[in-house]
């Protein structure tokens, strides 16, 4: 009877200790401290650039291309960043007559545009454009020039060919690089003669300019006639109105 007794003491003993073992220690007691739900953590939202802080416009540096390479054109991925084209202003010269007997024509000029005295105005008279109406500020001043060379003998439209070939070498010494169309055939009035259309450089030490131009040259009784625009490249459309405003004007005296 005392062994049983012994034995049920010795298994109560047994089984406290290993109820003791199987429970966490006092100092330990965040090992079993309840866990909070772990939110999935939501990423923050990627900031919009705010174009309205600045002045609504992203600043491509294009300005520094020389727009007559076509290698440093910018190409626009159609159709997202297409850009849109800058409307050429509609040419407004108002026009103002002028009349040289030494050369015994007259025709009519953008009255604003100023007289270039130095000229021998007997036989070459210069228009330039006042630098405060320049379409392109920093480029080529536009000028107009009408020439007459007295030749003493009758000239026809081939010896404006000539002429005017002759002119074009003249020209391609005075600017730094220089290129001709083929010309063709023209009339001034009852005059015949030949034109072409030219596209020039010229550096100052300082810069390049870049430009363009037309050239007519036509026969007239003992005397070859010469008008001749020079724009900057960007522009010639806008100034030939000027270029035309004297072809269709020329007259005889």
């Amino acid at each position: 009877m005392k062994r049983i007794f012994l034995l049920f003491v010795l298994a109560a003993v047994m089984v406290s200790v290993a109820s003791a073992e199987s429970l966490p220690d006092a100092q330990d007691s965040t090992v079993f401290a309840p866990q909070a739900d772990t939110a999935t953590p939501t990423p923050a939202p990627t900031a919009t650039p705010d174009l309205s802080a600045s002045d609504g416009a992203l600043h491509l540096d294009f300005d520094v291309l020389t727009p007559d390479n076509p290698a440093a054109t910018p190409v626009a991925v159609d159709p997202i960043d297409k850009p849109t084209p800058t409307p050429t202003p509609a040419p407004n010269f108002i026009p103002d007559s002028f009349v040289s007997e030494s050369m015994g024509i007259s025709f009519s000029y953008p009255y604003t545009w100023l007289l270039n005295p130095n000229t021998n105005q007997d036989t070459t008279i210069q228009f330039v454009e006042p630098k405060s109406e320049m379409m392109e500020p920093n480029g080529y001043q536009t000028r107009i020039t009408v020439e007459k060379v007295n030749m003493g003998l009758d000239q026809t439209a081939s010896d404006a060919k000539e002429k005017l070939e002759s002119t074009l070498d003249e020209l391609a010494a005075t600017f730094t690089s220089f290129t001709a169309n083929d010309p063709g055939s023209a009339q001034m009035g009852d005059a015949h003669g030949y034109y072409c259309y030219y596209r020039a450089e010229y550096n100052d030490g300082t810069k390049t300019y870049s430009m363009r131009g037309r050239i007519m040259i036509v026969a007239q009784g003992k005397a070859l006639y010469q008008v001749r625009i020079t724009t900057p490249s960007n522009w010639y459309s806008y100034y030939e109105y000027a270029f035309r405003l004297v072809r269709d004007s020329f007259r005889f005296l």
